[in-house]
């Protein structure tokens, strides 16, 4: 934990602290060696929050983003009583999920139902060099310009940008083995361009299922000053979407409506984006 309390008051971790928890009202003492980030631990040696992980500098870099009263948030159900502890609760109600390892699908499924107004940021460093997003754009998946264009995702970057029309190939449309002409592309492409908002195919070896079913807005952080949403592209396959950081995290703290933050989004250039 980056907080605990002390005399009433929420204070970062100082050698020889001695606190309380603002989850379950149990001892706390301050970790503060020379070579650990310092922080605060139960002196039960056991966190009560079991959707709790350990603090790397990732989450410490992420949660140093939003202000103090933000941070280490107890959320409570009134209902059940239930309780835990958010890496972060905006003065408007959002909750912020700062997660480092992969979690079960079980337990993504509780903490969606539990928080309801949340987003997921994910610490996309472990899985980098397994997640591949293909150059090519994607056009915006509610422009009804390609409501007539077939789009594949594929595994392999030079079939990524693969598309074809449904008008031009009405019996592909009745059976899987029927062979798809490929015609218009030139103007397909030149369309893509004028329509592009951010998405692109990826292909994920040996993916994170958990985050691929989340209903909850999820953003993969690879460490640069771009956020990739996951997102499903017009029924058909899933894609990122690339954000800015800054603006995210700027969202959270002003907006009211988790929608309005996954969908409210300005785009940046596809080359300054894609490395």
């Amino acid at each position: 934990m980056q907080y605990s309390y002390v005399d009433g008051r929420k204070v970062l971790a100082f050698p020889k602290g001695k606190g309380v928890c603002n989850v379950c009202n149990s001892d706390t003492i301050a970790k503060c060696g020379e070579k650990i980030m310092w922080h605060w631990a139960h002196k039960s040696k056991m966190d009560c929050d079991p959707w709790w992980e350990n603090e790397t500098e990732w989450h410490r870099n992420w949660k140093e983003r939003f202000p103090e009263e933000f941070r280490e948030i107890v959320h409570h159900c009134e209902v059940t009583g239930e309780k835990h502890r958010a890496d972060i609760k905006s003065d408007s109600g959002i909750i912020l999920e700062i997660q480092n390892s992969p979690i079960s699908l079980e337990e993504l499924r509780s903490r969606e139902s539990f928080y309801k107004n949340l987003l997921w940021i994910i610490n996309g460093e472990k899985f980098k060099s397994r997640f591949k997003i293909w150059k090519a754009p994607l056009p915006d998946p509610k422009c009804s310009k390609f409501d007539d264009v077939v789009f594949m995702a594929s595994k392999y970057e030079s079939s990524c940008s693969m598309y074809w029309r449904k008008s031009e190939n009405p019996e592909a449309l009745s059976t899987e083995r029927a062979m798809v002409r490929v015609r218009s592309t030139r103007e397909i492409t030149r369309q893509i361009g004028q329509h592009y908002i951010g998405h692109h195919s990826f292909h994920w070896t040996r993916p994170h299922i958990a985050w691929l079913e989340a209903k909850c807005p999820v953003f993969i952080d690879f460490g640069t000053d771009i956020l990739w949403k996951l997102e499903a592209y017009r029924n058909q396959f899933h894609c990122v979407k690339a954000v800015s950081k800054e603006v995210v995290i700027s969202s959270i703290k002003n907006e009211s409506s988790v929608q309005n933050i996954a969908n409210g989004f300005a785009v940046l250039s596809c080359e300054r984006k894609i490395s």
